[in-house]
């Protein structure tokens, strides 16, 4: 089966990745250069599938330097997924609250009280000045 070949923007298009972002994956060493030069270079599936898998690295909370190291050496063994993702609750303007996802999901309704009497106490504060 021939692999198809795609053009940066098409690249972009389907990856969701900038232009910018795919030749600076290059210039790091996360991903292979295009085949040609210039504006007449093309990518591969291999490339689609690459900046593919990068992606899903990094929704799983990796840095660009974890998902380097684990494309060189292959060891997914050694990478510690538990970075986490993180959510924000922005409580009023200016002051948010950021909770690991984990612990989100094992106390939504304690976070919930923390968020509530958190606006509390910032209303009680704009009422005495």
């Amino acid at each position: 089966m021939e692999s198809k070949q795609y053009t940066i923007e098409e690249l972009s298009e389907l990856t969701g990745f900038t232009r910018r972002t795919i030749r600076y994956y290059i210039q790091e060493g996360l991903l292979e250069p295009p085949a040609g030069r210039g504006r007449g270079g093309f990518y591969y599936d291999s490339h689609m599938e690459k900046l593919l898998y990068i992606k899903s690295m990094q929704e799983r909370g990796l840095s660009l330097a974890a998902i380097n190291n684990l494309l060189k050496t292959g060891d997914a063994e050694s990478v510690n997924f538990s970075r986490g993702v993180w959510v924000k609750y922005e409580v009023a303007p200016g002051f948010e609250i950021n909770i690991r996802r984990d612990l989100e999901q094992q106390s939504s309704h304690k976070i919930q009280e923390i968020i509530k009497i958190s606006r509390a106490l910032l209303k009680e504060e704009d009422g005495n000045e």
